[in-house]
Parts: C-alpha cells; structure tokens; sequence
C-alpha cells in the first residue's frame, strides 16, 4: 500500500468513495519519529522562542517608556518656583 488507498461506500441509493492518505515514504518508524521531531523544532518551537523574544523585547521598551513618561510629566515639575 504506497500513498492513497481508495475506500467505497454505498447504499441502495447512493456512494461516496473515501481517500485515505498514508505516509509511507519512510523507511523506518524510527526515521518517521525524527522526522516529526524536526518538523516540531522547525515549525513551532523556533517561531515560538523567537515571536516570545520579540514581544519581550517591545513589552520591556514600553514598560520602560511608561517608566519615563511619568517621570516626565510630574505634577511638582510643572509647579511655579
């Protein structure tokens, strides 16, 4: 059984023909388990640590902007001498 596998149902007044994917291309369960593992790391776990950086990085920079902004805008800055 290479690829798709054609399953056919009926009755007496209609059909539909089901096709079943199979992933046959590898050689070895032990190869298929790497293989899942590399698409694990490769579409999720690197596009996770790299979009958790960044929003750490733009959280980090408005905290610390917010931090100046008050700073700034004090009410005893702004009093007449």
């Amino acid at each position: 059984m290479q690829g798709m596998t054609d399953t056919l149902y009926y009755n007496a007044d209609n059909y539909v023909v089901m096709a079943t994917c199979a992933d046959n291309n590898f050689s070895s369960d032990e190869t298929r388990i790497a293989f899942a593992w590399y698409q694990l790391v490769v579409v999720f776990l690197l596009p996770a640590a790299t979009m958790a950086y960044c929003y750490t990085f733009v959280i980090r920079v408005l905290w610390l902007s917010t931090k100046r902004l008050a700073t700034l805008t004090q009410a005893d800055r702004c009093a007449p001498a």
